[in-house]
């Protein structure tokens, strides 16, 4: 038995924090990790939301009911890509994520700096995304990332435009080997990209990590 395959509109959910317009000196692109609910990315982003920074964060499609904690109220997950619709996935992710990102500029001065940061596999995703070359972005920043292994990953840098990337690992990092990035970063050098490692605390991101005091 084939599964096949049928392509139908999505209404995907978005957070923006800050208002698109031409006061707006940097947009960052923010990809959540794996059943990440966003409420919970906006507190570790919550040290870059800065009046001259509009944070996009989007949801991935794939959105799911995550297991209350602890009594607490119910949340939702979402994921980036399924391990068998993976080329169909990573298509759809790319037409949400170039239209919305396109959509969001246009209503910002001509030429705003754009930052994409991607989380666990939501560095996966942004890679693979930008591996399309079809937004214009000025750099890269990957925390504890985590690539499946569907996703060839030399691959997929190699064909990353010709920007930097900072990999970002937390001091007490406990998904896999892989998010202290380990191999990464040679990868990254291997294909020619200019790369570099922060460690930081767990937590939200400190500003002067990511050297996001100013605009970039």
């Amino acid at each position: 038995m084939t599964p096949l395959f049928f392509t139908t509109p999505r209404t995907a959910r978005y957070i923006s924090l800050g208002e698109p317009g031409p006061a707006i000196e940097q947009v960052w692109v923010c990809l959540h990790g794996h059943d990440q609910p966003l409420a919970n990315l906006v507190e570790q982003l919550r040290n870059l939301d800065t009046p001259e920074r509009l944070l996009l964060l989007p949801e991935a499609l794939s959105r799911h009911a995550l297991a209350p904690a602890d009594g607490a109220a119910s949340r939702t997950g979402a994921a980036w890509f399924a391990p068998d619709s993976l080329l169909a996935d990573l298509a759809d992710l790319a037409t949400y994520l170039n239209a919305l990102t396109q959509e969001v500029l246009a209503r910002c001065a001509p030429g705003t700096p754009v930052t994409v940061i991607g989380f666990g596999h939501g560095a996966a995703a942004a890679c693979r995304w930008l591996a399309g070359n079809t937004v214009d972005y000025t750099r890269l920043i990957l925390c504890a990332p985590v690539f499946p292994i569907e996703i060839d990953r030399r691959a997929t840098l190699v064909a990353l435009p010709e920007r930097p990337v900072l990999v970002v690992s937390t001091s007490n990092d406990t998904y896999t080997r892989e998010t202290i990035g380990e191999g990464l970063i040679q990868d990254l050098l291997d294909v020619g990209l200019s790369a570099q490692q922060r460690i930081v605390d767990s937590g939200p991101l400190p500003l002067a990590a990511l050297g996001a005091s100013a605009p970039v």
